[in-house]
């Protein structure tokens, strides 16, 4: 029996030194990644680059200035718009064939007539929005000074949603309203033959998509380059419509010119990454005793994006290789970091193609533009881009670092980019084999 004590003993002290090197091993490990991420916070600091969601807040600006205010103040009717919108188009007969007939065909008499009875709803609306899209400021309404999710609201292992998080994602749907209400009336501009007010229409939601850039997050960044795309979409269709005067052609021109923002897509990933920091926090809260694990995804988080922005940054064509061979060697790191990374690797990618696809259909939409003045002051058609007054930054294709192409048609011209595969593909839109911007009735027209 006193053998078996003694043997007893010896495990229980043998378990004891067990526990003790872990314990002593955990706090080392646990020292060395907080050191080396308040290392990492620091130098991002020091650059003035945020990492929490208290450091998003912008800085106070007038009410007056602030377009965000001025839309804020619109959302009771813009709600109601959106609800309109919806039962219109998801549940009458006259709207379900609008939307199938809305990829070229023009509406028909009756289908204008009902949109016409929807906007009447509204008629102070369009004159609010230009209003808020002429302001020279925007501020996100988000309430940062909340406790983000790193921060006070994980405690004794719970964590409740960030409110900051919820925020972001439950307004993103909102910021296409305005852009929905003035195609509709571009729409009706264009029946009443009112060219110019039509184009004024898209210029107004060009000018609400450079404010929403400075929204944070990728969600926010997509939502601005899709509005930007159905901006494009709406003056493609002006632009074809019939002769315009040379002064909104000049604004349209200046106001494409404006978007060329290669910043844009940095201030995006930069305030992404502060989600993912939060996020990366708030997964191992029930882990509270081996902080090292937190700590090391927030590490690897960081220096992924530290790898990731000099990349991102470059047009398609240069980057889209560097971003994938990048993502490919995220499984250096370690098993819980590079599991959970990896999942941010496609969602990185299909946004350097989003926001150069943005960039390709505003390029094509200017090259347009320039091709429709020049055979209406001159009685015929350019022969190509070199006819055309465009600076030569603004003709070339993100997709390969060439000029974009140019390809004419009984009906009109197709201005278009090679896109993904790299190909001319003739202006062939199916399957997205090229992009860009055709004829009303051109199969793919974007």
């Amino acid at each position: 029996m006193s053998r078996l004590k003694r043997i007893m003993k010896r495990l229980a002290i043998g378990f004891a030194i067990l526990v003790a090197m872990l314990l002593i091993v955990n706090g080392a490990y646990s020292w060395h990644t907080g050191r080396q991420l308040e290392q990492r916070l620091a130098k991002l600091r020091a650059a003035g680059e945020p990492t929490t969601f208290a450091e998003l807040a912008p800085k106070p600006i007038p009410p007056e200035q602030d377009a965000a205010i001025h839309l804020q103040r619109l959302a009771p009717q813009l709600k109601a718009f959106a609800k309109e919108h919806v039962d219109f188009l998801d549940r009458t007969p006259l709207g379900k064939s609008f939307s199938e007939r809305d990829r070229g065909e023009p509406p028909t008499s009756e289908q204008i007539a009902a949109i016409r009875e929807i906007l009447s709803h509204y008629p102070d609306l369009p004159q609010a929005i230009d209003e808020a899209s002429r302001c020279e400021e925007y501020a996100s309404q988000i309430d940062y000074t909340v406790a983000d999710c790193a921060a006070d609201r994980c405690v004794a292992g719970h964590c409740s949603s960030s409110p900051v998080l919820d925020a972001l994602m439950s307004s993103t749907n909102d910021r296409r309203t305005p852009g929905r209400f003035l195609r509709w009336n571009a729409i009706v501009l264009l029946t009443e033959g009112k060219q110019d007010e039509a184009l004024k229409t898209g210029l107004v939601t060009l000018r609400l998509a450079r404010h929403y850039d400075r929204e944070p997050a990728l969600v926010n960044g997509l939502i601005a380059c899709a509005v930007r795309g159905a901006s494009a979409h709406s003056l493609n269709l002006v632009l074809r419509s019939g002769p315009l005067s040379a002064e909104v052609r000049q604004q349209l021109d200046e106001e494409l010119a404006r978007h060329e923002n290669p910043t844009r897509v940095l201030h995006v990933m930069k305030t992404e990454r502060v989600i993912n920091l939060s996020a990366s926090r708030s997964l191992f809260v029930q882990a509270w005793w081996l902080p090292w694990i937190e700590r090391g995804l927030l590490v690897d988080t960081i220096d992924y994006y530290e790898r990731l922005l000099p990349v991102i940054s470059q047009p398609w064509h240069e980057s889209h290789k560097q971003i994938h061979r990048l993502n490919a060697e995220v499984s250096y790191l370690t098993n819980v970091s590079g599991a959970l990374i990896g999942l941010l690797t496609s969602t990185i990618e299909a946004a350097r193609e989003a926001f150069d696809r943005a960039t390709a259909t505003l390029r094509c939409l200017r090259i347009l533009n320039a091709l429709t003045a020049f055979a209406q002051a001159n009685g015929h058609e350019a022969e190509g881009l070199d006819d055309l007054d465009l600076p030569e930054a603004a003709k070339i294709d993100p997709f390969s670092g060439k000029p974009l192409r140019l390809k004419w048609t009984d009906d009109g011209w197709v201005v278009y980019s090679v896109f993904k595969n790299g190909t001319d593909d003739d202006g062939d839109f199916k399957d997205q084999a090229d992009w860009g911007l055709g004829p009303t009735g051109y199969p793919g027209v974007e």
